[in-house]
C-alpha cells in the first residue's frame, strides 16, 4: 500500500498512468479455472513501473491465488515502444482447501512487450516468464494447478493512458 501511495504521489511529477486489464483470461470462458488480470503503470520518461494484480483458481475450485508486486522496465530504443521489464518485488497469497501450509509465495517475473497508445487508448503485447526458482515443495505445486502460472506467456493488455 506505501509503494501505491509513493507511485501516487510521483505520478503527479511527470509520468502517463494507465490502467489495463490482462485479456489473456479470455480463455475461462471454456475452461473451468478463472484467471483475472490488470495493471496500473507509471512511465516516467524512459521508466516504467507496473503494478500488476492478478487472481487465479484451480480447475477444480479447491486453490485460490492472488498475486501482485512490482516490475520496472526501460525502454532501450527511443520512439518503438519496445520495453524490457524484470520484477522488482512479486508475491502471491494462497488460499482454499488445497492451499499450500506455507501460503505466502515469492516469484519472479521477466517480459518484454510493446506499448502502442493512440489517444487515451492502450494496447500492450507481452511475453512473460515467470520463473519458479525460488518457490519449492508444496507452494511449487500448487502453482502448477493455476491455470494463469505457467512459464512461458503471451498476454495482451487493453486500457486508458491518463
Amino acid at each position: 500500500m506505501a509503494l501505491f501511495l509513493v507511485l501516487c504521489s510521483l505520478s503527479f511529477l511527470y509520468s502517463a498512468v494507465s490502467v489495463s486489464i490482462d485479456m489473456d483470461g479470455l480463455d475461462s470462458i471454456w475452461r473451468e479455472g478463472l484467471r483475472v488480470g490488470g495493471n496500473c503503470s507509471f512511465d516516467y520518461n524512459d521508466l516504467k513501473i507496473t503494478i500488476p494484480v492478478r487472481y487465479g483458481k484451480s480447475d477444480d475450485n479447491f486453490l485460490h491465488f492472488i498475486e501482485t508486486g512490482a516490475l520496472i522496465g526501460v525502454y532501450p530504443i527511443d520512439g518503438l515502444g519496445f520495453v524490457v521489464e524484470a520484477s522488482f518485488l512479486k508475491f502471491g497469497y494462497f488460499w482454499g482447501i488445497a492451499a499450500p501450509s506455507d501460503s505466502l509465495a515469492f516469484v519472479s517475473e521477466g517480459s518484454i512487450g510493446w506499448d502502442y497508445s493512440f489517444g487515451h487508448f492502450y494496447i500492450e503485447p507481452r511475453v512473460s516468464y515467470r520463473s519458479l526458482i525460488s518457490v519449492t515443495g508444496e507452494c511449487a505445486e500448487a502453482l502448477k494447478k493455476i491455470p494463469q502460472f505457467t512459464g512461458v506467456r503471451a498476454s495482451l493488455s487493453l486500457g486508458l493512458v491518463f
